[in-house]
C-alpha cells in the first residue's frame, strides 16, 4: 500500500488533473483516504477499466527494474527507473496518550518480528535471546504489531494498540528498528529511520532499501540466495505465502544468529 500510494503521488505531482477510482478493500481507506490522486474508493461497474497492482505476478522479482516498486511503477506508466518514494497522506498525528505511557529510555529499539507469511519470520526463541542481550545494555525494547502477533518475552508490548499513523509516530521516537520484511520495514524507510532487516523467504534485492542494514538467512533448501520460496509461480493456487516452511526446524530463518544482530545494532548505535 505504501508503494502504491507513493507511485500515485508521483503521478499526481506530474498531472494534478489525473485521478483514479479505487476498488474498496480492507485497510485501503486507512491508507488512501484523502490521497490527492484518489477520486473515490468504492465498487466498480462492470465496464470500468482496471489497473492491476499485483506486481508479484507481472514478472520475476529481482534487482534494478525488477524490484517490486519498479514493476508496479511500470504498470502505471512511470518511466524507469522510478524514484522510490513511499507516501502516506495526513502523516501528522494528534497528541497520542499512548506516547505518555511508554517508559522511554536513552536508547529505544523497536522490534517488529511478525509477518503475514510465517516463512519470513525468525523463530521466537531467537527473538527472545536477542531481546535479552539488548536489555542487558539497558536498551528499551518495544514490540510493535497487531494484537494476534506473538509477544516476544521481555519486550515491552504495544501489540494491537496502534493504527498505522500511530505506529509510524512511535517509530519516529525510536533510535533503531529491527524487523522482518513487513510493513514496518517500509515505514522505517519512509521516515528515514535506521533499521536491520532480516531476510529469508524474500530477497532484499526486490524489496529492501540500501539505507538499511540487511541480514540474510543461510538457505537450507535447494533454492539459491536470489530465489524466493514464496514466488507466486511456485504455487498454482497461490497459497504458499501464508504457509509454514516445510523444512521445519531447518527453516532458513532459524539460521540467523541473534548475536550477529546484537553486534550490528551496537556498531550502528
Amino acid at each position: 500500500m505504501l508503494m502504491l500510494s507513493g507511485i500515485l503521488k508521483q503521478i499526481h505531482d506530474q498531472d494534478p488533473a489525473k485521478k483514479y477510482n479505487m476498488v474498496r478493500r480492507t485497510n485501503y481507506l486507512t491508507v488512501f483516504k484523502d490521497h490527492p490522486a484518489i477520486n473515490i474508493i468504492g465498487f466498480p461497474n462492470k465496464e470500468e477499466k482496471m489497473v492491476n497492482v499485483d506486481y508479484w505476478s507481472m514478472g520475476k522479482l529481482g534487482s534494478g527494474k525488477q524490484r517490486a516498486y519498479q514493476i508496479l511503477a511500470k504498470s502505471f506508466g512511470l518511466p524507469l527507473p522510478a524514484k522510490e518514494v513511499l507516501y502516506l497522506p495526513n502523516m501528522d498525528v494528534e497528541a497520542d496518550p499512548l506516547m505518555e505511557f511508554i517508559p522511554w529510555k536513552n536508547i529505544n529499539i523497536i522490534i517488529a518480528p511478525a509477518s503475514d507469511s510465517p516463512r519470513k519470520v525468525m523463530p521466537a526463541q531467537l527473538w527472545h535471546n536477542l531481546v535479552d542481550m539488548l536489555k542487558m545494555d539497558d536498551y528499551f525494547v518495544l514490540q510493535i504489531g497487531r494484537a494476534r502477533d506473538l509477544h516476544i518475552r521481555n519486550a515491552y508490548s504495544i501489540l494491537g494498540l496502534t493504527d498505522i499513523r500511530q505506529a509510524i509516530n512511535i517509530l519516529r521516537h525510536s533510535d533503531f528498528i529491527i524487523t522482518s520484511d513487513n510493513f514496518i520495514m517500509h515505514a522505517a524507510y519512509m521516515i528515514g529511520k535506521p533499521a536491520i532487516v532480516l531476510w529469508g523467504a524474500t530477497i532484499k534485492e526486490a524489496y529492501g532499501y540500501k539505507e538499511h542494514l540487511h541480514i540474510e538467512a543461510t538457505r537450507t533448501c535447494e533454492l539459491s540466495m536470489k530465489e524466493e520460496c514464496i514466488d507466486v509461480r511456485k504455487s498454482r493456487d497461490g497459497t504458499l505465502y501464508g504457509t509454514h516452511c516445510p523444512h521445519g526446524d531447518k527453516h532458513c530463518m532459524a539460521s540467523i544468529d541473534p548475536l550477529d544482530i546484537y553486534r550490528r545494532v551496537k556498531t550502528a548505535l
